[in-house]
C-alpha cells in the first residue's frame, strides 16, 4: 500500500490541477463575454409594429450566424406618446440604457431616433453608430462631418408608383392628367414623405396635390370624403399616431383606419408602406424594410470581422421594394389595374393575401 502521505499529495496535486483548469475555462469564459461585440438596436415604434418586425428579421438574418455578437434590442415606442413630457422621459430612459449597456455599436432605426439619440454620440471615440431607413439627408442630423456614423438611406419607390399610373393611362383607366394626394398623420414620417414626393421630378401625366396630415380620425375621415374626383389617387404614408379626436385622446388601430378608408373612400388607395395592406388594404408599392435591416446588419458585421474603420464604409441608398396585394372580393371605388407581373411578384414573395 502506498504511504498515506502520498496518496494526500496525489490528491492535492489532482485538486490543484482541477482548480486550475475551473479557474481557466471561468476566465476563458468571462473574457470571451467581455470582448464580444455587443451592439444595441433602437427602434422608434412599438416592437408589434409590422414595419420593425420586418427590419428585426432583416438584421436576424445576419446575426443569427453570429452567435458571438451580443445583440438586444429597446423600443421606445413613441408612436404611444404624444406629450413632450412622455417623450422626453422615453430619451432619457434610453440614453441610460445606452450608459449601462455601453454598447460598441449602436443601431438608430427611423428618423426620430438620430433627433433623440444620435446626436448625443455625434464623434464618439466608444461607440459606432449605424443609422437605418432614415428619409432625410445625414447633414440633417450633423452626420456628414463625422467620425463614427455611417448607415442607410431609406428610398421610396417612385418610379414604379409611376410607372404603374402611366400603365393605367395608356390604358384609358384614368385620363390625363392624374391627380395624386398623399394623406398621413403628423408624424416626421409623413412629412419627410411629402417633402420626398414634392423634390420627385419625374411625375408626367401626373400633377401632384397639396399633401394633408391630420392629427385625428375625425378630421381623416372628413379628408377622405371630399376627394372624389374621377382622375383623382390617395397616396397612404403613416398613421399610426392618428387619435380618434381632440376630446378623445386615445390611439386609433391601425386596422380600423385602413378598414373605415377601405370601404368609405370614393377613389382608389394605393400605401406606401406594407403594413397598409397588412392593416386591409388592397395595394401597396413599398421599401423594403428587410433589405434596410439586413444591409444594416451587413455593415455591423464588416465593422467587426475586417477590422476596418467606420470612416472607410460610405453611407448607401435603399434599392429594393416589395409588391403587397390584396384579393379583391368587391371592386368598388378601386378600379387600378394591376400587370400580371405585379401579382407574380407579390405572390413570388409572399405578399399576396387573399
Amino acid at each position: 500500500m502506498k504511504p498515506i502521505k502520498q496518496i494526500l499529495l496525489s490528491y492535492a496535486i489532482k485538486k490543484t490541477f482541477l482548480c486550475i483548469f475551473i479557474i481557466a475555462i471561468g476566465g476563458l469564459f468571462l473574457w470571451t463575454s467581455l470582448t464580444r461585440p455587443s451592439i444595441l438596436v433602437i427602434h422608434t415604434y412599438d416592437a408589434r409594429m409590422p414595419w420593425v418586425q420586418e427590419i428585426n428579421n432583416g438584421l436576424r438574418s445576419v446575426f443569427k450566424e453570429r452567435t458571438f455578437y451580443h445583440v438586444y434590442y429597446h423600443y421606445m415606442s413613441l408612436s404611444e406618446h404624444h406629450g413632450d413630457t412622455s417623450s422626453t422621459k422615453t430619451t432619457q430612459k434610453t440614453l441610460n440604457i445606452i450608459k449601462d449597456l455601453k454598447p460598441n455599436f449602436l443601431i438608430l432605426v427611423d428618423d426620430i431616433t438620430q433627433e433623440k439619440i444620435g446626436k448625443h454620440f455625434i464623434n464618439d471615440k466608444n461607440i459606432n453608430i449605424i443609422y437605418c431607413g432614415i428619409k432625410r439627408p445625414p447633414e440633417a442630423y450633423g452626420y456628414n462631418k463625422t467620425r463614427n456614423i455611417t448607415g442607410i438611406h431609406m428610398s421610396l419607390p417612385l418610379e414604379i408608383i409611376n410607372q404603374l399610373l402611366e400603365f393605367n393611362i395608356n390604358r384609358d383607366v384614368f385620363n390625363d392628367p392624374l391627380h395624386i394626394t398623399l394623406m398621413g398623420d403628423i408624424s416626421t414620417a409623413s412629412e419627410e414623405d411629402s417633402e420626398t414626393l414634392k423634390n420627385y421630378k419625374k411625375w408626367e401625366q401626373i400633377s401632384l396635390r397639396p399633401s394633408i396630415n391630420v392629427e385625428t380620425f375625425q378630421e381623416w375621415k372628413e379628408k377622405v370624403n371630399k376627394i372624389r374626383g374621377a382622375n383623382d389617387i390617395i397616396l397612404i404614408s403613416n398613421y399610426s399616431s392618428l387619435i380618434y379626436s381632440e376630446q378623445k385622446s386615445e390611439l386609433v388601430p391601425p386596422q380600423e383606419i385602413v378598414q373605415w378608408t377601405m370601404h368609405n373612400a370614393h377613389v382608389p388607395i394605393i400605401g406606401l408602406y406594407g403594413f397598409f395592406v397588412l392593416d386591409g388594404g388592397y395595394l401597396a408599392i413599398a421599401p423594403s424594410a428587410f433589405e434596410l435591416g439586413e444591409k444594416t446588419a451587413r455593415i455591423v458585421e464588416n465593422l467587426i470581422e475586417n477590422d476596418i474603420y467606420i470612416t472607410e464604409i460610405p453611407p448607401i441608398n435603399s434599392k429594393h421594394f416589395f409588391i403587397y396585394l390584396r384579393e379583391q372580393h368587391d371592386e368598388g371605388s378601386y378600379k387600378i389595374k394591376i400587370p400580371a407581373l405585379y401579382e407574380t411578384f407579390a405572390r413570388s414573395t409572399h405578399h399576396y393575401y387573399e
